[in-house]
């Protein structure tokens, strides 16, 4: 047998392992995603953006202004977390501002909280053009969907 007969089949049996590989991979289901056009399914465990949560649809969050979310947040994302006293001299937030861009998304602001007024939501989509529209702020903004967060702005299509 000379050098090129060897050279050959070994050759012939690459390419046709290779084309086997081919010729299955071109009949299973297709796994991508057209991403501005369709929205990136989320796993349900996936820990998304925070926001206040409200004690009912018509009422007003459950924040008691304690400052917990902002000490223990090892990123500084909750940078302004202003209080004031109400009238029955118990604190309440002013505002209540959280960046996006520092944020690691690690629960612990969601864990601290003494009265359970913070989530995670399953807003996978954070794609934004500049870091300043990730700083939100989120104590009158109760209401918080794909739809309506702000990374959504100017895109088209996607579904819940």
């Amino acid at each position: 047998m000379s050098d090129r007969e060897r050279g050959f089949f070994p050759g012939l049996m690459s390419l046709l392992s290779g084309l086997g590989v081919t010729f299955r991979a071109i009949f299973r289901r297709r796994v991508t995603i057209q991403y501005p056009h369709e929205p990136v399914p989320v796993s349900p465990r996936y820990r998304g953006p925070v926001h206040l949560i409200a004690e009912s649809v018509a009422s007003e969050h459950k924040c008691i202004g304690c400052l917990a979310c902002q000490r223990i947040c090892p990123t500084g994302a909750i940078p302004v977390l202003t209080t004031r006293k109400n009238e029955q001299n118990k604190n309440e937030p002013v505002d209540f501002v959280i960046d996006d861009a520092l944020c690691c998304y690690c629960g612990l602001c969601v864990e601290a909280c003494p009265t359970a007024a913070l989530e995670h939501t399953p807003i996978g989509d954070m794609a934004v053009y500049t870091p300043s529209m990730l700083r939100r702020e989120i104590l009158h903004d109760n209401t918080v969907t794909n739809e309506n967060f702000p990374t959504r702005k100017g895109k088209t299509g996607g579904k819940s």
